[in-house]
């Protein structure tokens, strides 16, 4: 009996379009107009390494040709060799001239150009001060003083694009989205909101299993979908996700979990019409996402700040976190935390419920 629950329930939540859509497409539909409003910005502001033309004698220091190496290493200077500053005149691609490491010729003022010059006058100032110490202290080992050793090592991912996050929360209010597919299973059991209920609550089986197999079938539902908008963010929209899918399944598992326990506890609760539910769960996800940073990404800094208490209690903020330590940390300590606080926040959704639900009689049916 428990599989032909399962399955009927199966077939009658993917029967209703109007979810399938508001579950699916309708994220699909925000990825998109997202890319298309943010996928630009991450380009735009991106720092490109800037063309500076240097003379051969600036280059016959080799303190300072060695410093500039590192520069062009580093992709924050691309040089090319010239003879004078006509080169200025000539290439409209070079930004400066360093004809000496003390002088610099620009054909303008611009960002670019005051970049070149405060990396250099930067580099003169502490060339100065190390050649200032070693002509008043000649015995000074100037290896020890220019070999500093960083004790603390940051394994972050210096590279992140902060655009990710407005897509961690995406799939966040993606997964509680699935809120529809546990209203949708409870308002087949309780025989005061419809009358498909009212013939679950007479049909010869113990409720209790017919029940588990429902909410297990939209468990799954809300799980398929929610990967199956991952990966279309990993792949079409080019979203970066840190590349340990394994933990992305884990954490999309849970949070459908929590997704489904919000639409049980939306349904029990209230002796509201069908379509106030929906609403009600919709302006409640919408408030999550608000909360997480969907819409404006401080809120989520003035939340963490002012009242942590509400990132911790919100799904949607707790699958975002999740999401961004996964690819921001190579630790996964973090995103453990995450799974626990959603296990949790699903068993509390759960115990409501069934504080709600029972010992529940109808007079009549």
């Amino acid at each position: 009996m428990f599989l032909h629950s399962f399955k009927n329930t199966f077939k009658y939540l993917l029967r209703e379009k109007a979810m399938v859509f508001w579950a699916l497409f309708f994220p699909i539909i925000l990825g998109v107009l997202f890319k298309l409003a943010f996928g630009g910005i991450t380009d735009s502001n991106k720092f490109e390494a800037i063309n500076i033309a240097v003379s051969e004698s600036a280059m016959t220091d080799q303190n300072f040709k060695s410093f500039l190496d590192a520069m062009e290493e580093g992709d924050y200077f691309k040089i090319t060799k010239a003879e004078n500053k006509e080169i200025l005149d000539t290439n409209s691609d070079i930004r400066a001239f360093i004809e000496e490491k003390d002088m610099v010729f620009t054909k303008k003022s611009g960002i670019e150009e005051t970049i070149v010059e405060t990396v250099l006058n930067d580099y003169l100032q502490k060339s100065e001060m190390i050649t200032r110490i070693m002509e008043e202290n000649p015995q000074t080992d100037i290896t020890k003083l220019l070999d500093v050793k960083d004790y603390i090592k940051d394994e972050s991912r210096t590279n992140m694009d902060p655009i990710n996050t407005f897509f961690y929360t995406l799939v966040g209010m993606t997964t509680i989205y699935g809120y529809m597919w546990g209203l949708y299973v409870i308002y087949q059991y309780e025989a005061n909101l419809s009358v498909n209920a009212k013939r679950n609550v007479i049909a010869p089986i113990k409720k209790s299993v017919s029940l588990l197999a429902s909410i297990l079938a939209s468990w799954i539902i809300n799980f398929v979908i929610t990967l199956i908008f991952i990966f279309y963010l990993d792949k079409v929209l080019g979203v970066e996700f840190g590349g340990k899918m394994p933990l992305l399944v884990l954490l999309s598992l849970v949070s459908s979990l929590a997704g489904v326990g919000l639409g049980i506890l939306i349904g029990v609760s209230n002796k509201k019409t069908l379509e106030f539910k929906i609403n009600l769960g919709i302006a409640i996800s919408m408030l999550m996402g608000f909360l997480s940073g969907m819409m404006i990404s401080s809120i989520k800094v003035i939340i963490q700040e002012k009242a942590p208490i509400l990132g911790k209690i919100n799904p949607i903020s707790v699958v975002t976190d999740a999401i961004y330590s996964l690819y921001y940390y190579e630790s996964t300590a973090r995103f453990y935390q995450n799974i626990g606080i959603l296990i949790i926040i699903s068993l509390v959704f759960f115990l409501v419920s069934l504080f709600f639900m029972r010992g529940k009689e109808y007079e009549s049916l």
